[in-house]
């Protein structure tokens, strides 16, 4: 038999599972232009990459943002933080990606975990009446799955490294060895980032990476392109 401990923790590996179709790994967010403009750029340069997505972006943003609606009591709350980081998205290629992969993240929990979860705010989400920001919708299911805060939003975090070094993998530009050694030589860096991401008050809410944000930028005039962000 299983405790509700272990239950929550299987259905964190499920969600967090490259095989969740949450829509994830469609987004390069910024690293398709980016190798494309930076061509002698190898596996260190990738993994420094990495961290700086995560470090100066997802971190103080979009991983603050789902600690807090991991907190939310209500519909009401998670509508606000929702409205609040999509005012914080400075692109429409960031619009996008963290939208479509909230809103098809949505659709799926709902599918798969049905009665578990509290489906007002992912009703609206997936009606179109709420943007559905990822960092929301994710932090939201996970809480009701019984998943822990901290596990919730470090998660969060190792998705969002690995889906940087996937997208490099998938353009030919890292090798699937060097990206799970940057995987895990870079454990203690997103213990860190997680912590101060869990502990960053919504006034402190914001981030800082303006390079990968302008090759983001760039990609959205892309003609020709393998990621849709």
């Amino acid at each position: 038999m299983t405790d509700g401990s272990t239950t929550a923790r299987l259905s964190w590996l499920q969600l967090q599972d490259g095989t969740f179709p949450s829509g994830r790994f469609v987004h390069s967010n910024g690293v398709e232009a980016w190798l494309d403009h930076h061509r002698s750029a190898g596996a260190d340069d990738v993994a420094a990459l990495a961290r700086t997505h995560v470090g100066a972006l997802v971190g103080p943003l979009d991983a603050v943002v789902l600690a807090h609606a991991w907190d939310a009591t209500g519909a009401d709350d998670l509508h606000d933080l929702d409205r609040l980081l999509t005012a914080h998205k400075t692109s429409a290629s960031a619009r996008t990606a963290s939208q479509a992969c909230g809103r098809q993240l949505a659709a799926t929990a709902l599918r798969v975990f049905g009665s578990a979860l509290r489906q007002e705010f992912l009703l609206a989400v997936t009606g179109g009446r709420a943007e559905g920001n990822q960092a929301v919708v994710e932090g939201a299911v996970l809480r009701d799955l019984g998943v822990g805060r901290t596990d919730a939003v470090l998660g969060f975090l190792r998705s969002a490294h690995a889906g940087l070094l996937s997208a490099a993998v998938r353009l030919g530009r890292l090798g699937p060895i060097a990206a799970q050694r940057a995987l895990f030589e870079d454990g203690p860096f997103l213990l860190e980032v997680a912590e101060r991401s869990a502990t960053t008050v919504l006034h402190d809410l914001g981030s800082s990476g303006p390079e990968l944000e302008i090759f983001s930028m760039r990609h959205e005039r892309s003609t020709a392109r393998l990621f849709t962000t």
